[in-house]
Parts: C-alpha cells; sequence; structure tokens
C-alpha cells in the first residue's frame, strides 16, 4: 500500500516485512500516471522534495547527496592521479 492519506505518504511492501517508511506531505508538486509508470513528487515536511516512482521512494532532497558522493568519491579515490573527470549520470539533481 502506498498512497497519501491523511497528509502522509506511506511506502511498504512484502519485500519488507516488519517495517515501512512514511514521510508527512506538505503539498504534491506533481503527479502523474504515464505509459511506463506512476510519478508523484511532493514536497515533505522533513525530507524536502521526495521523488516516488510506482510508489516506491527514489530519492529525496535530504539524502540525495550521500548518493552521488559515492558515484564520484568511490572512483576518484581509487585512481591514483586523477586529473580530469567527467562527471555523467541519468539523473539530473
Amino acid at each position: 500500500m502506498n498512497k497519501i492519506k491523511d497528509g502522509w505518504f506511506g511506502e511498504s511492501n512484502q519485500l519488507w516485512p516488519g517495517q515501512a517508511m512514511s514521510l508527512q506531505v506538505e503539498n504534491v508538486l506533481f503527479h502523474e500516471k504515464s505509459k511506463y509508470q506512476d510519478v508523484l513528487v511532493f514536497k515533505s515536511k522533513t525530507y524536502g522534495n521526495v521523488l516516488v516512482l510506482d510508489g516506491v521512494i527514489q530519492c529525496t532532497e535530504r539524502d540525495e547527496f550521500s548518493y552521488q558522493e559515492m558515484l564520484a568519491h568511490i572512483p576518484l579515490n581509487s585512481h591514483p592521479r586523477p586529473r580530469k573527470v567527467r562527471y555523467t549520470s541519468q539523473l539530473t539533481s
């Protein structure tokens, strides 16, 4: 069950028994069901803007930096002498 009810977005799944994630919704910024997926973007009280695809939280403003840092820091620290770097991603933040 993944939906907004009484001002809260809830994410739970049989794949994660015994746990669920709920975020308080300030306002819905975008919601549309495309040919491929259900896209929801909302502003939460504590996590900032939140992207949800098919009912599953993909990223939030509060914790997206940790994912982006891992993409950059691990390769840079693995190379003995990095000089020029080009960072490309499928997502833009």
